[in-house]
């Protein structure tokens, strides 16, 4: 049984699981935790308040906290799980303004597959896993904030202006709200619906740019990589083709001084 799990001590409110090939359940359990749930292939019985429903690919079953369940494979075979266990004092304090209550919904998009898999990517940095994981709590809980238009254009110049004095440090959506008193809901609305950009874009945007400049010194590359804020050469060198369409060494190598 091949398993991954992505936990961060910054990200301390969340928990994944990936299990390759999936085993009985049976024992009846349950979790602090609320936990969402999805497989790629096969189904799941899963039996949960004296009740059952069958959990299929493009579904995603949500279990609320304390709330006792087990599951039981369906099919002879039951690949790719993802287990999400989310504190549920984190999603209170978003705000979201839901019941939690157990209930399967469709995931047509695979918007939950595509969570998963950038949290347990090596290549993504903290802060942009915890915005796509804000991103994917606000469409499934349906979530709607009105946002004063004169507070917004404010609040996200602010935000503009520490993200630009801050992008190469280490930082999360909650070290940004904490700076400026506001939700991580309220900070990602804000500022995307300024500038059209989720925060960990602009970031990323930030960092080529830089590493843009430090290719006009002829540094190494890796050491471009490195002090503009990247992973390593290859996360650089895919971010600065998205933005310029060449790679770091084909600009450094057709520069004209």
């Amino acid at each position: 049984m091949k398993t991954k799990i992505f936990k961060s001590s910054k990200l301390n409110f969340l928990e994944l699981r990936y299990i390759k090939d999936i085993t009985q359940c049976q024992k009846m359990h349950l979790h602090e935790e609320l936990t969402i749930t999805a497989i790629k292939e096969g189904s799941l019985h899963i039996s949960f308040n004296d009740s059952f429903k069958i959990l299929n690919p493009n579904e995603i079953a949500i279990i609320n906290s304390n709330t006792i369940h087990n599951a039981i494979l369906n099919s002879e075979i039951v690949k790719d799980g993802y287990v999400l266990y989310i504190d549920k004092t984190y999603l209170q304090s978003l705000n979201l303004g839901i019941s939690l209550d157990y209930t399967f919904l469709q995931d047509d998009k695979n918007s939950f597959i595509n969570l998963c898999e950038v949290l347990l990517a090596e290549d993504i940095s903290l802060l942009e896993k915890e915005e796509i994981f804000v991103e994917f709590c606000l469409s499934t809980f349906s979530f709607q904030e009105d946002i004063k238009e004169v507070e917004k254009n404010s609040l996200a110049a602010k935000i503009k202006n520490y993200l630009d004095e801050n992008f190469l440090e280490d930082i999360v959506l909650e070290d940004i709200s904490k700076e400026f008193d506001i939700t991580v809901v309220h900070l990602i609305r804000v500022f995307k619906k300024q500038f059209g950009l989720a925060i960990h874009s602009y970031i990323i945007n930030k960092k080529v740019h830089k590493a843009k400049e430090l290719l006009n010194s002829n540094l190494p590359i890796i050491q471009v990589a490195l002090q503009s804020g990247f992973f390593d050469q290859s996360h650089l060198n895919r971010s600065f083709k998205r933005v310029f369409q060449i790679t770091p060494k084909q600009f450094q190598k057709n520069l004209i001084s």
